[in-house]
Order: C-alpha cells, then sequence, then structure tokens
C-alpha cells in the first residue's frame, strides 16, 4: 500500500531543493514553451490553462526533464473537480501537484499523494485576512500570492505569520522586480514571461 504522507514529503523536499536553487517557476500556457524552461534551468513548472489531454503529454516532457509539474485544476478543461479528479491527475496523469483557489481540492489533492498549493489573490487588507484564515482551514503545503508585486508592501505582516512556503506571481515584468520579491518569505516567484527563466540566485 502507498505510504501517502511519504510520497509528499519527498515531493516538499524536492520542491525546495529545486526552488532553493533555482527560485522562478515557469508559468506554461501549452507544450511547446515548456521546450524552452529545459534550456533555462528550471526545476517546477505550473501549467495554467490547456486541457487534460495536452496536460498528459506535458507530464511526460517534464518527467523526462526532471522537472516537478503542478496543474492549475480550476482552470483546465477535462479535469473533475472532485476526489476522484484528484487520483486520476495523481495515478494516470502522474502530475506532482496542483494549483487552486479552492481549499477542499487543496486536501483532495493532497489525500491522493500531490501537493496542494493555494492560490490567494491580495487585493486589499480584507483580502489578506481572508487568505490567512484560509490557509490556517486548508493547511496546503505551498500557498502562491497574487499579484506579486504586492508582497514586497505585506513582507512584514506575512512574516509576522507562521505559513507555509510561499510563491509570488503575476504581473512580474523584470528582473529589478524578480528581485524586490524573491526574499523571505518567499522562495520563489512562478512568471510566464520566458525572458526571466533564466533568473539565478545571485
Amino acid at each position: 500500500m502507498i505510504n501517502f504522507k511519504s510520497v509528499r514529503k519527498r515531493r516538499m523536499q524536492t520542491l525546495r531543493e529545486g526552488l532553493g536553487r533555482k527560485p522562478i517557476i515557469a508559468g506554461l500556457k501549452g507544450i511547446k514553451e515548456a521546450r524552452l524552461t529545459g534550456e533555462a534551468g528550471v526545476k517546477v513548472c505550473f501549467y495554467l490553462t490547456g486541457d487534460i489531454f495536452e496536460l498528459r503529454s506535458l507530464a511526460k516532457f517534464c518527467k523526462e526533464q526532471g522537472q516537478m509539474l503542478f496543474a492549475h485544476v480550476d482552470l483546465i478543461a477535462g479535469i473533475a473537480k472532485d476526489g476522484p479528479g484528484m487520483e486520476v491527475l495523481a495515478n494516470e496523469v502522474g502530475i506532482d501537484g496542483i494549483l487552486t483557489t479552492k481549499g477542499y481540492l487543496v486536501a483532495a489533492a493532497q489525500k491522493a499523494g500531490m501537493l496542494g498549493i493555494q492560490r490567494l489573490f491580495m487585493l486589499d487588507s480584507e483580502a489578506l485576512k481572508t487568505g490567512l484564515r484560509m490557509i490556517e482551514s486548508s493547511q496546503p503545503d505551498a500557498v502562491e500570492i497574487l499579484p506579486a508585486l504586492v508582497v514586497p508592501a505585506v513582507r512584514e505582516r506575512l512574516l509576522s505569520h507562521e505559513l507555509p512556503p510561499m510563491i509570488a506571481g503575476g504581473l512580474v515584468e523584470t528582473e529589478e522586480e524578480l528581485e524586490r520579491i524573491v526574499r523571505p518569505p518567499v522562495l520563489a516567484v512562478s512568471t510566464s514571461r520566458a525572458e526571466l527563466w533564466n533568473y539565478e540566485r545571485v
């Protein structure tokens, strides 16, 4: 019998190690873009939009490149948004984890042995408070804060809480912006801008 807790622990260790060396996550909208990630040394990819068929091909491709792959299940067609759907992703598609705004899907993914990353939109102070409550309730493996540009403004408030690993995503367009964001408690930045995938921690 598979020990899903051990599987998740190994995946979490791989995620931390990969992002420790390369704090960039490639946001992909198709498999064509994925070919650029290997050249850039990217260790982790997010599949942001598309369908289950392309996701299967992408999962195989990322595995061959030694990359972790997470799927934004809220926006991908052909995936049931329930427990059995998460089991299909884990056992048949073979991805490492999911991105979602829904706490119940985080729990379902974790039960299937995948990592669950909860996406939080920090639009104002109230959204920050609500997001922190959601994290406490759903206990995700990591959190993605959007848009990334708000992180410097709320950094001190985030540091005052015990939180899972944090990723920042959205609206990052320059290396200077990226440098300001990739500081504790942020482990990595996710971006669809291929020119930023070559970024290396100094």
